[in-house]
């Protein structure tokens, strides 16, 4: 038997194997299996970064004594009859004193448009109130009032090309802000400003 004979013998058999392969799905089942191995990774990953970000609030809202700390994250959520897609947020971490009602569970899918001013503030840095009743937009010092909330403080998160990507929010309900954080005329310190604003900032890889 010739090389030519022995080569053609050899590719008819690869080819056999191959077609008897595909005829199982033994490439689909291959593909199936890696498909199930990266799925699995990502929502490892997913969860250690989940709990990188419990760990970190649950440090913060300890540090400044505040009840309640949370992130609204940026999504979207369906699209207009004109196709383009609707902005929204939702509470996506919390962290809460004992025996405080979480907000995340009534807070999901809202429309950014229904917090625009809120937001416009945050990032403007303006959205800090050691008393509640100082704050300028009545709907939302009303919906904070109906939630218990005595002081407020938000600060955004950046992603690393400075897209606004999440908000980062503390609550005072029945605890006491620390004399330390407040200036003489009963503001926020400009120590304790920036300090929660580093804390926004550590935050961003994880979101």
């Amino acid at each position: 038997m010739d090389w030519i004979r022995i080569v053609e013998v050899l590719m008819t058999s690869i080819t056999s194997i191959i077609v008897a392969l595909v005829t199982a799905g033994y490439f689909k089942q291959m593909r199936d299996r890696k498909e199930k191995i990266k799925s699995k990774e990502k929502l490892i990953e997913q969860i250690q970064k989940d709990e990188i970000v419990h760990l970190a609030i649950r440090e913060v809202r300890r540090r400044y004594n505040a009840d309640r700390v949370y992130i609204w994250q940026f999504h979207n959520g369906g699209t207009f009859y004109t196709t383009s897609p609707m902005q929204r947020l939702s509470i996506t971490y919390e962290r809460c004193s004992d025996g405080l009602e979480r907000k995340a569970d009534k807070n999901q899918n809202h429309l950014i448009a229904n917090f625009s001013t809120y937001i416009k503030d945050i990032m403007d840095g303006n959205m800090f109130y050691p008393n509640i009743e100082d704050m300028n937009d009545i709907g939302l010092r009303s919906l904070s009032q109906s939630n218990g909330t005595k002081s407020h403080c938000a600060v955004p998160i950046y992603d690393k090309e400075s897209h606004l990507v999440a908000l980062l929010c503390l609550d005072w309900v029945f605890s006491e802000i620390l004399l330390e954080y407040f200036k003489k005329d009963g503001e926020f310190t400009k120590d304790f400003i920036e300090e929660f604003s580093t804390d926004a900032d550590t935050l961003d890889k994880y979101l």
